[in-house]
């Protein structure tokens, strides 16, 4: 798999909260209750590139993510890659794949128009197992509200159950 494929498969379409009593609308899984107002403001912008990514939309994406924000693939081995945006939206709009990536119990820190997003992730492209690891979202509160300042996740191939 190479680099952009990577980067792509972190940023899966669809992904799971788990929680007790659960909010489903417009694809999105939320754990009501659980999360504070600003704290699900903050997971719906995670939400909407998922969606964004999913659907191969790089127009929405790029409107959910900060010119220049990086995104950091931290590979089993040990080495890592450092991609920008730019590569990221250029990749998206290239693979056709079906992505889906599933989180556990994100934490989430908001801290004025600051974020952070720490989950545990598993995800698949086309239905098959890829990888697996955490996810690591920096969020930035705009006038145009939450978006990303950067990803950045491990890629496990075994290890992470839900």
């Amino acid at each position: 798999m190479n680099r952009s494929t990577k980067i792509l498969c972190c940023i899966g379409a669809g992904m799971l909260f788990n929680g007790a009593t659960q909010n489903v609308q417009a694809g999105k899984v939320h754990a009501r209750g659980k999360y504070s107002v600003a704290q699900r403001e903050v997971l719906d912008a995670v939400d909407a590139l998922f969606v964004a990514m999913g659907r191969h939309d790089v127009a929405a994406s790029r409107k959910l993510i900060i010119p220049g924000a990086g995104f950091m693939v931290i590979n089993a081995d040990g080495t890592s890659v450092m991609e920008r945006d730019i590569d990221y939206l250029d990749s998206l709009a290239k693979h056709k794949e079906v992505f889906h990536e599933r989180i556990w119990k994100p934490q989430v820190t908001v801290q004025g128009n600051i974020a952070q997003v720490w989950a545990a992730y598993d995800f698949h492209l086309d239905d098959k197992f890829s990888h697996c690891g955490i996810d690591s979202f920096s969020m930035v509160r705009s006038a145009d509200g939450w978006r990303i300042a950067s990803v950045s996740y491990t890629v496990q191939k075994q290890g992470c159950a839900p």
